[in-house]
């Protein structure tokens, strides 16, 4: 009797987790195809006559002295009036050079050291903020030491505070595309920024924050401050805004060019940073999200329950390969699934199933990517084979255990612009 209860629990598990795979999967395709149309286009402002609003531009830092020069030089290069945005290097801790060279180009830095005052982007971020607000700023803009801002890009941001917008994300792309590493990188930026962040846009889900070319309202930058210990201090921002109702919107011509790793060691310490920081923002906010999500039925708190519940996807892929192989002998769904597909070999059915699997690389083309990069997508699946080692490092680290990323790349905006 109970070995009969059990099987007839593993297969009741096994092909439930299976249609809720195989229904995000769809949710998430269909999605996708709105990428194909133009972006949305920004509303008429409501004020006509409304002008140029004054920024407070934030870039936290942490010994970031081989290319914080890069980065401070593109910020001070912006399109925008310089009576109407200011910009201020907050040094976490810093040991080298970064504050020098900041104060050598005459950037405001704010020092985040001394007693009390502990270690962390999140935390110096949320010290800055509060110092920074009571001087009148509109909105604040975040970069990180190894971004670029596009010459347009506080123009950009302010045309989408202008329509009301409270939280924005600029477009981001990659700086470097020096190897294949930062190539697969480089491409999987434009398949998201096409089909994933301008459908959201456009169809009124949430965008996904980046930590870097982001802007937000003084208003919400006041009520929401950053969180001191998740190591993906962005992403929890991003499901912490959705809970409370703020729409975070996507600004396609403000763009931000972030480093990529050109190693593999730099590419794992980072996913496995955030592996950690996903798992824990997880835990914290999915049970909210999908609470609002049904009670006040918001379809931006369902998608970035569906989002925030992909950080799972790995336990659940492996969980549900384990009971497919117990329950064998019984119904399951992939099966099914794979046997109504066209063709009785399995050579056949791959052929009949690939251009779904090339579709992303629509995108781009679609974006016009180089053929290096281009070319470079279809090695893909070679980083699909640290995904189990990353999840699992990132299931076992320690919360305070940053794991730091070394910045190199030395590219100045006047080579990408």
């Amino acid at each position: 009797m109970g070995h009969d209860f059990f099987n007839i629990f593993a297969v009741t598990a096994a092909n439930l987790a299976q249609v809720l795979l195989f229904l995000t999967g769809i949710f998430y395709f269909f999605l996708s195809l709105r990428g194909f149309f133009n972006g949305r286009r920004l509303p008429v402002p409501a004020k006509s006559g409304d002008g140029l609003r004054r920024f407070a531009v934030l870039l936290p830092a942490y010994n970031e002295g081989k290319v914080i020069r890069f980065s401070l030089e593109s910020l001070k290069q912006m399109d925008y009036p310089s009576d109407r945005f200011d910009i201020f290097l907050v040094a976490d801790h810093c040991t080298d050079e970064t504050a020098d060279v900041a104060g050598s180009l005459g950037i405001s830095v704010l020092d985040h050291s001394g007693p009390g005052m502990g270690p962390g982007k999140g935390r110096a971020l949320k010290w800055a903020v509060s110092r920074i607000l009571p001087e009148g700023y509109d909105a604040v803009c975040y970069f990180d030491a190894d971004s670029l801002a596009h010459p347009r890009f506080l123009r950009a941001m302010n045309a989408h505070l202008a329509v009301g917008e409270q939280v924005v994300q600029g477009r981001q792309l990659a700086k470097n595309a020096g190897c294949w590493l930062a190539r697969i990188l480089a491409g999987g930026h434009m398949v998201t920024n096409r089909f994933f962040q301008r459908s959201k846009y456009a169809l009124g889900f949430s965008a996904t924050l980046h930590g870097k070319g982001m802007c937000f309202s003084r208003d919400t930058a006041a009520r929401y401050q950053w969180d001191e210990t998740c190591l993906t201090e962005d992403l929890e921002m991003q499901m912490r805004l959705i809970r409370g109702g703020v729409r975070i919107t996507w600004a396609e011509d403000a763009v931000v060019y972030d480093e990529e790793p050109e190693n593999l060691r730099a590419y794992m310490i980072r996913n496995i940073r955030w592996t950690r920081g996903s798992l824990d923002t997880a835990r914290r906010h999915l049970g909210g999200l999908l609470r609002r999500a049904f009670t006040r039925r918001d379809h931006k708190a369902f998608e970035g329950a569906v989002y925030c519940a992909q950080t799972y996807r790995l336990g659940v892929v492996a969980l549900v390969a384990a009971l497919t192989w117990y329950t064998r002998d019984s119904f399951n769904f992939f099966v099914w699934l794979y046997r109504l597909a066209p063709g009785s070999e399995l050579a056949v059915k791959i052929v009949n199933l690939l251009p779904l699997a090339l579709y992303p690389a629509v995108a781009l083309i679609l974006e016009k990517a180089k053929p290096d990069i281009f070319a470079a997508y279809f090695l893909q699946p070679a980083l699909g084979l640290f995904r189990l080692p990353v999840f699992i490092a990132g299931v076992f680290r320690s919360r305070p255990d940053w794991g730091r990323t070394d910045h190199i790349s030395q590219v100045e905006i006047s080579d990408l612009v």
